[in-house]
């Protein structure tokens, strides 16, 4: 048994609680509050005059893909070899041993979803997975947490190894790629329910109309790298059309549509930035945008694109967006119970209450100021920094 005592104790959904104390036994949370009593041999760590605070969460990066130290043309990210790669899985291009994941540690980020890139109309899929453990099976979350899809810029103009290689030079081509797949995995699954043995011979097929069945039957979502309304209209069209969720990733002018996002209950994973219209290709990003979007009623979370913004600075985010107007609480939020429930995984993970998993960090003050550091990681219940 494992006792975090004295502590500021940020739970979250439970509000603050000053010199506090964390009970956690078999890598669960088992009791919170101010007066815990522990058993005598009871290990006990002394957190006075420091906060805890739940585990951060990424939900789009590309952690172990994109090796540390080297450039995006020697990674693993993007399968470039054909306009739809939905057979490929995120996980194995993965490399555990990457110094990304000491990064996540170092910022406090307990749990992240790895993507494949953004060279694809449908990518691969994704996993969720925690920063440290001790074997890969035990730090998977989930294998699929979704299928990962490219809107934008990734998409359209992406490398291409081959004049041959069917890529879409333009919105109307994604949206007529994405449409017909959408349309050849409803055809799949009425050849299975009436039998049909065979209904798609090819393996590469079958997986993605395998994966994609799971989207339409709201199993799992789409995760959509796309940025500006021109990108998200064509995307509600096909949510109206087929009837599946997706979370918008990047979002840099999502603010636009807020309300549109808020009506289907899209979530934002939001980033990354650095201030204010730091990519000229997104004039009209802003830094009070999450602001606007949880003023509406968006789900929002903060992402990195690690590397393209380092892993370890995801709190940072967070930090400029209460500058220009962002409540702390609100913040806090979207760092860890938002894309917890993003990841599907808001019963495990995102807060301090009995039941979920263990994982948090100590920092030498508040969190949300650039001064402060993480003193100490734990995930299940286990110091791992």
């Amino acid at each position: 048994m494992l006792a975090v005592k004295g502590g500021k104790i940020l739970t979250v959904t439970r509000g603050t609680i000053d010199e506090g104390t964390v009970l956690i036994e078999n890598g669960k949370f088992i009791e919170v509050g101010q007066d815990v009593p522990f058993p005598p041999g009871t290990q006990v760590v002394d957190a006075r005059g420091k906060w805890v605070v739940p585990g951060f969460i990424d939900c789009h990066c590309h952690v172990g893909i994109v090796p540390e130290g080297f450039d995006w043309e020697y990674s693993d990210v993007n399968e470039t070899t054909n306009a739809v790669t939905g057979h490929v899985r995120a996980i194995d291009g993965i490399d555990f041993h990457d110094k990304g994941f000491q990064d996540a540690l170092d910022g406090g980020v307990t749990a992240m979803i790895i993507h494949p890139g953004s060279a694809n109309v449908i990518c691969g899929t994704d996993i969720a997975v925690k920063a440290a453990g001790e074997s890969i099976a035990s730090r998977v979350l989930r294998d699929p947490a979704g299928m990962k899809m490219a809107w934008t810029a990734g998409g359209r103009r992406g490398p291409r190894p081959s004049k041959d290689v069917p890529y879409p030079s333009t919105r109307m081509g994604v949206a007529g790629i994405l449409r017909q797949y959408l349309v050849l995995t409803q055809e799949y699954l009425k050849k299975l329910e009436s039998g049909e043995q065979e209904p798609e011979k090819d393996p590469a097929k079958r997986f993605t109309f395998e994966i994609l069945a799971k989207i339409l039957k709201k199993e799992m979502p789409a995760r959509i790298h796309s940025m500006t309304p021109a990108d998200l209209y064509p995307l509600f069209r096909l949510q109206d059309e087929f009837g599946f969720d997706f979370t918008v990733d990047h979002g840099d002018e999502a603010y636009l549509v807020a309300s549109e996002l808020s009506r289907r209950k899209v979530p934002v994973n939001y980033g990354p930035f650095v201030g204010d219209r730091w990519i000229p290709m997104f004039p009209n990003s802003r830094p009070d945008a999450a602001k606007i979007m949880d003023d509406a009623g968006v789900l929002v979370s903060f992402q990195t694109d690690h590397p393209v913004l380092s892993i370890r600075d995801l709190r940072l985010q967070a930090a400029i967006c209460v500058k220009y107007g962002l409540s702390p609480e609100r913040a806090i939020r979207m760092l860890t119970i938002n894309p917890a429930t993003i990841m599907g995984l808001a019963s495990r993970l995102g807060s301090i209450e009995p039941g979920k998993d263990a994982d948090f960090s100590i920092f030498s003050g508040d969190p949300l100021m650039v001064q402060s550091r993480v003193e100490a990681v734990f995930i299940d219940g286990k110091r791992v920094r």
